[in-house]
């Protein structure tokens, strides 16, 4: 072989190693390139579920880092970490002081071909934002809610707002959701591609009928068909929303995908509207003539997790009612009923969310009578007051959620009944100088006294109310989804 054929297949030689060396080197970095997105969608995951379960930070994120081996974490080639950070820095905190965000850091070692082994990185951050909604009220939320036949009380709810009441009763019982970012643009409180600001939505002026309208339209084919009508109370009574919705914007809560049942908005409205028939109210014949005004509608909430555990991120109210009668046609009186409050304080999110909890006080307000005597002008009084006690339970935990929503309530009723009420009664009336004399030779006065405590019972157990009780349904607990990804 010539000189020149050799140096001819010395050039062809080091051209195919060359080519060779390279075509591996490609496929080493592609390796590379691949295993990196690899491990960062592994880092994405554990960030999120670690998010999702930031209450387990002591015990080292278990559930987060058994999640990410199910989708590929190799304990052979993988270093994972996972910890609590000041959200968007990389500094980082004790498990004890996790509180909504987590950093983590995967690094895969992989082999690159004549690369040898190349580390890969990927660093994740999450931060849990969850969202809670609901609605707080008596005994009544929980028989109308049901989707069973409607109470007395809110048939002529119905009838007052001229509500077929039929499709009243299937609206009441809609587990529709409605996010209230699209809720404020029907509205016109938003425009498209705004973001959702709690406070002004608050402050929006509505009457029952243009926010029923709003949020059947954002429900969409969930909703029930029912048509809202122009007129009455439905269509007259502005109430702004903060009247029935309930949200702390004062600290550094983001309400990011809020939404709330559309039962509960129906529910919460028709009692804003009602508040503003006027006479003597809403009128029940029910054996005894009973007339209900609506002092004040129940109020929804939507809670999101504080910074500082402990701390109240929401307060709401039940509905209050004066329902007045007359007993034995000689004897009036006058029951003011509801009015307790739930004050939501944390959200304790675990995986699963079974383990979930929200930790919650409640208040009753005190019921209270008033009894007339008309036929009793003695010593200038004819009225005597009472009331039963409050009652209150604090850091009561709402516990076992179903992944991604909740239906719940708890039921909170005082110590004290209604039998009290008619003891304070007839305390007042002999505390009265004079008034005993009448009644001990008026034998139907007597009598009409004695069946006070009957009618007090027959009167709130119509109406759907006990005594001190308060109802929280939490309809929406959202975890897992508002754990986003932060870098």
């Amino acid at each position: 072989m010539s000189s020149r054929q050799r140096g001819a297949m010395t050039i062809l030689t080091v051209f195919i190693m060359l080519m060779t060396v390279g075509a591996l080197a490609v496929l080493g970095l592609g390796q590379v390139v691949w295993e990196k997105e690899e491990v960062q969608r592994i880092a994405d995951l554990a960030a999120k579920a670690a998010a999702s379960d930031i209450a387990n930070a002591p015990q080292g994120f278990t559930a987060a880092v058994d999640y990410a081996r199910r989708n590929g974490l190799d304990d052979s080639t993988d270093n994972l970490s996972i910890n609590c950070n000041v959200r968007g820095t990389d500094t980082l905190l004790p498990a004890n002081a996790c509180d909504r965000s987590v950093l983590v850091r995967l690094v895969r070692n992989v082999p690159a071909a004549f690369l040898g082994t190349e580390p890969v990185v990927a660093v994740a951050e999450a931060t849990v934002t969850p969202v809670i909604s609901g609605l707080v009220g008596t005994n009544l939320l929980a028989l109308n809610l049901n989707g069973s036949s409607l109470s007395p009380l809110m048939s002529a709810i119905g009838t007052e707002l001229r509500l077929n009441l039929l499709g009243f009763q299937g609206l009441l019982a809609s587990n529709a959701q409605v996010d209230l970012l699209q809720l404020g643009v029907e509205l016109g409180v938003f425009g498209t591609g705004d973001q959702l600001d709690m406070a002004r939505l608050l402050n929006t002026e509505v009457t029952a009928a243009r926010l029923l309208d709003a949020a059947l339209s954002v429900a969409g084919p969930e909703a029930p068909v029912i048509a809202i009508p122009g007129n009455g109370p439905a269509d007259t009574v502005d109430f702004l929303l903060s009247e029935v919705l309930s949200a702390d914007t004062s600290g550094d809560s983001e309400f990011a995908g809020a939404s709330v049942r559309l039962g509960n908005l129906a529910f919460a409205s028709s009692f804003a509207a009602a508040s503003g028939v006027g006479g003597n109210g809403i009128r029940l014949n029910l054996g005894n003539t009973l007339n209900v005004s609506v002092l004040s509608p129940p109020q929804l909430f939507v809670a999101t997790k504080r910074n500082t555990d402990g701390s109240v991120i929401a307060t709401a109210r039940t509905e209050q009612l004066a329902v007045s009668t007359r007993i034995s046609g000689l004897l009036n009186l006058t029951v003011t009923a509801g009015g307790g409050s739930v004050d939501i304080k944390d959200i304790d999110c675990k995986l699963p969310q079974s383990d979930s909890a929200v930790l919650v006080d409640l208040d009753s307000t005190p019921i209270a009578a008033t009894l007339g005597l008309p036929s009793l002008p003695l010593l200038g009084q004819r009225n005597i007051n009472a009331n039963v006690g409050s009652g209150s339970a604090n850091d009561v935990p709402m516990v076992g959620y179903p992944d991604p929503t909740v239906t719940t309530s708890y039921s909170f009723e005082a110590s004290q009944g209604v039998g009290n009420l008619l003891t304070n009664l007839n305390t007042g009336v002999g505390a009265l100088n004079g008034i005993l004399t009448v009644l001990a030779t008026n034998p139907t006065l007597r009598s009409a006294l004695n069946s006070l405590g009957g009618g007090i019972d027959e009167i709130l157990e119509v109406l759907g109310l006990e005594a001190n009780e308060v109802y929280v349904q939490v309809d929406n607990m959202d975890c897992f989804n508002t754990a986003v990804l932060t870098r």
